[in-house]
């Protein structure tokens, strides 16, 4: 089998819920070797829960964000875990942790105490508004983020307001952040030698999510609202209902795609008003009434082809296990445990030689324990008494 390409990465994984799990599961499917440290006396919203399906005794959540993991039971409340990471810490360059600002420094864990034992360290912190601010130390979960940071003045309605999302955008986008952050130190380590910190946040991610409204503004243009922009209702560019209840997404924002749609939707005199012109409203309550008058799939019969900018809104069932093209792709993956199939996200990479593995699903709590400790030169005796005194607790 061919070595991932983060064969060479060590880390210690100190997260919970989705943001620095779902950055570290990537590392590990890309190769690098992690180690989940987790008390088992302390919940965890995303994986913790009662299992989807009587097969098995974890949440997919827990089998997914642990996949490819070991796993280390600590209470990190103890000094005698404190001093385990310490001792692990000589031989794992990279660690991950999402507490909130100062929690590894009050446990004796912080960068400047961890570096000192390993000078070569990257040490990236997760954490909802970063390490310094008037808000860092501010509880928060997406949908502040996303308001907080503009995103939500104008996502949405005139009438209704903003919209919830149905996932946490801000909590993925820091993982991917998280994780350029992480290899871009590993890079400027192979070319110094040294290590250093990483302060990651929710909160910033989204700032440059603004994208091209925000930029625009930030060089004088007005502020944007709520369907008065291209991308926020104030085109053709929309979700349209079909007569049985379902929805089209319609992206023809530019004239060739445009032009297409009118022909397809019989309205070959509305093709000079793709966005922002006098008619471009008209246009658009016109294409959503024609869209009511035949089924989801009899316009997808007749959009076949035709090149402009419009797919069918799916749900899970119709992408997950019947799209086509997530099949070839093969964007869901199977694994086997003892003897049944899970089936979870595949790495959406694509590598032409170092391509991902997928080892294991995430393990119980604590697996990996006995395992570490021998491998650090405690013995079995030793770990008994540990574990006597709630060290793994």
């Amino acid at each position: 089998m061919t070595a991932g390409a983060l064969a060479d990465l060590k880390i210690l994984d100190f997260s919970t819920l989705l943001p620095g799990p779902f950055a570290s599961v990537m590392l590990a499917d890309m190769g690098a070797e992690v180690l989940k440290i987790s008390s088992p006396a302390k919940g965890d919203l995303v994986t913790d829960g009662k299992p989807e399906c009587d097969d098995f005794e974890l949440t997919a959540n827990h089998m997914w964000l642990n996949r490819n993991k070991d796993t280390l039971a600590l209470n990190l409340k103890t000094p005698e875990a404190i001093k385990i990471v310490k001792e692990l810490v000589a031989s794992y360059y990279e660690v991950i942790e999402q507490f909130r600002p100062g929690v590894m420094d009050r446990l004796g864990l912080s960068y400047e105490v961890l570096s000192v034992i390993n000078p070569k360290l990257i040490y990236c912190s997760v954490s909802a508004y970063g390490q310094t601010g008037p808000a860092r130390l501010q509880a928060g979960h997406d949908i502040n983020f996303l308001a907080k940071s503009g995103l939500m003045s104008y996502s949405g309605r005139k009438e209704g307001g903003p919209n919830l999302w149905g996932t946490q955008v801000g909590d993925l986008a820091v993982s991917l952040y998280a994780n350029i952050a992480i290899l871009a130190a590993v890079n400027y380590r192979r070319l110094t030698g040294e290590g250093q910190y990483l302060d990651v946040s929710m909160f910033d991610g989204l700032i440059p999510f603004n994208a091209t409204a925000g930029i625009s503004y930030l060089m004088g243009a007005s502020q944007p609202t709520c369907e008065s922009m291209m991308l926020s209702g104030g085109s053709a560019y929309d979700f349209y209902e079909t007569a049985d209840g379902k929805y089209l997404a319609v992206g023809s924002v530019e004239p060739k795609f445009w032009e297409n749609l009118c022909e397809v939707v019989g309205a070959p005199h509305y093709a000079h008003a793709y966005v922002f012109t006098p008619q471009t409203l008209e246009a658009k309550c016109f294409i959503a009434e024609r869209f009511k008058e035949k089924t989801l799939d009899e316009w997808m019969l007749e959009l076949e082809g035709r090149d402009c900018c419009v797919e069918p809104v799916l749900d899970m069932n119709q992408c997950f296990n019947e799209d086509e093209h997530v099949k070839e792709r093969e964007l869901i993956v199977e694994l086997d445990v003892d003897g049944k199939s899970v089936r979870q996200y595949a790495l959406p990479i694509v590598f032409s030689k170092s391509k991902p593995c997928y080892r294991h699903v995430g393990k119980h709590i604590g697996a990996d324990t006995e395992k570490t400790l021998l491998g650090l030169g405690y013995s079995k005796a030793e770990i008994g008494k540990l574990a006597s005194r709630g060290v793994f607790d």
